[in-house]
């Protein structure tokens, strides 16, 4: 009888299989290829598929286990790394037509933890050109869907990576996260979203590690196997200073609620959002107090200027350190990103700095918060996926009360960047698309979001999209 494990399986299923000689990482890496090959033909979540360094690592991985060597904690674990964190010998492309033949000639130092914990690299995900939309497309690779319905974005920047973990072709999806990149397909695509705290993953291989918005962050299935994807890429390196924090603190998983205090905020002060997100994250706060947690509704005390704020420093961002990219390039640019870099441009030195003072408004309510609560619970987006036609111009408005016709929630908890934030699938939405909320967490305390991720998953069984199970699931064979 075939052995069922495969790039589908629960992290710690996939190791202990490796490790016992019970399933080849051979195996495993052949059946997350197939997989990867139809979904490619389906959704285009791939920028590069490396079929070659993918099995000849697994080959050496059972060579290893053969000769009776220790394996690392992510031992015949397949990953997808999103196509801006460079993997030595293949492309980072950045889906910009600017690095359309580029080849990394070393790895991020992100991608050596994933190699030193002998986890498998399959290739590299699609993304917007140069991570600058909350949609997954660009110019150089085209769109991505989403495989709960294919005319609905995964959600961007890395979008491709959510794809690849949603569909079974991996068990962990790196991504990167400067506004919700990794969270905001979390949400569209029923998938757990970390974006860490500061300084916790390595952010060597980005243009600025000060600018200290940036995060790697991973996409998993369940919390469970983001517990087990987190640590082994944790820790200090002289390549980024910011990693000389305090270190991870292990997480337990107890269904015992008694004594957790949840603040939620339905619209995190300003934000207009649809109903049947405000129902799925109401049964989540309803669900955590009845099963012993105490559950306070807020309101809290941000407005538009901490939205209108980052904004500002976004388009500053793309401007500093890819508008020469796009100027080289001229009409072979997404137009949408030139015209925010042309905004960026536009900005001077002054009023920009002068954003720390919104930035500093908008943590002295959010401490107040955390003085008194565990952790904050509010949705991850506005709406469940939009179509893959639309853009996010289309969601840069005020209400006719002035609030804010957004899309994502999460690119201000950027700005708070030493809270870790970790989105949760929550069910499906009444056209059966996922629903996310979002927990955001006390600084430098990923074992307190984390062990809430776990809470509410437990109250929400996984779901896949349909005919993406694992096999005898209804999903593929």
């Amino acid at each position: 009888m075939q052995d069922t494990i495969g790039p589908w399986s629960a992290i710690g299923d996939i190791v202990a299989a490796v490790r016992s000689g019970r399933v080849s990482a051979q195996d495993v890496a052949r059946r997350a290829l197939d997989r990867a090959r139809r979904a490619q033909a389906e959704f285009n979540c791939f920028a590069q598929i490396d079929a070659e360094g993918m099995l000849a690592a697994a080959l050496a991985l059972d060579g290893r286990r053969a000769a009776g060597e220790p394996l690392g904690p992510l031992a015949g674990v397949p990953v997808a790394i999103k196509d801006c964190t460079p993997v030595a010998g293949l492309g980072n492309r950045m889906g910009s037509y600017a690095f359309a033949g580029t080849v990394a000639d070393s790895d991020a130092e992100i991608v050596t933890r994933f190699r030193e914990a002998d986890a498998l690299i399959l290739g590299k995900t699609t993304l917007s050109e140069f991570a600058s939309s909350s949609f997954c497309d660009s110019p150089l690779h085209g769109i991505t869907r989403n495989p709960w319905n294919a005319d609905r974005t995964p959600g961007g920047s890395s979008g491709g990576s959510a794809v690849a973990v949603a569909t079974g072709c991996v068990a962990i999806g790196q991504g990167t996260d400067m506004g919700g990149s990794v969270r905001i397909p979390a949400s569209c695509c029923g998938l757990v979203g970390l974006k860490p705290s500061a300084g916790r993953l390595p952010l060597d291989d980005q243009p600025s590690f000060v600018d200290d918005i940036q995060h790697h962050g991973l996409l998993t299935r369940t919390a469970a196997d983001l517990q087990l994807a987190l640590p082994p890429l944790c820790g200090p390196t002289w390549s980024d200073p910011r990693t000389l924090v305090p270190p991870l603190v292990e997480w337990s998983y107890t269904p015992d609620l008694r004594g957790l205090r949840i603040a939620v905020t339905h619209d995190i002060g300003f934000f207009e959002i649809e109903p049947e997100v405000r129902d799925r994250l109401d049964a989540v706060a309803a669900w955590l107090a009845r099963s012993g947690a105490f559950v306070e509704h807020i309101v809290l005390d941000w407005d538009l200027s901490i939205s209108d704020g980052w904004v500002r420093h976004w388009h500053v961002h793309l401007a500093a350190f890819h508008g020469d990219d796009i100027d080289r390039i001229g009409d072979r640019a997404d137009p949408r990103l030139a015209a925010v870099i042309a905004k960026g441009r536009a900005h001077d030195a002054v009023s920009i700095r002068k954003l720390d003072l919104v930035r500093k408004r908008q943590w002295d309510v959010l401490s107040k918060v955390f003085a008194s609560h565990d952790v904050l619970l509010s949705p991850t987006m506005t709406r469940p996926a939009v179509g893959v036609d639309e853009d996010d111009a289309r969601y840069h408005a005020r209400t006719d009360d002035g609030r804010k016709r957004g899309l994502d929630m999460t690119s201000v908890f950027n700005w708070v960047p030493w809270c870790p934030a970790i989105s949760v699938p929550a069910g499906l939405s009444e056209d059966g698309l996922p629903i996310g909320v979002h927990v955001t967490a006390p600084p430098q305390d990923e074992a307190t979001a984390l062990r809430m991720a776990g809470l509410i998953e437990a109250g929400w069984p996984q779901v896949w999209p349909p005919g993406w199970g694992p096999p005898g699931a209804g999903g593929l064979t």
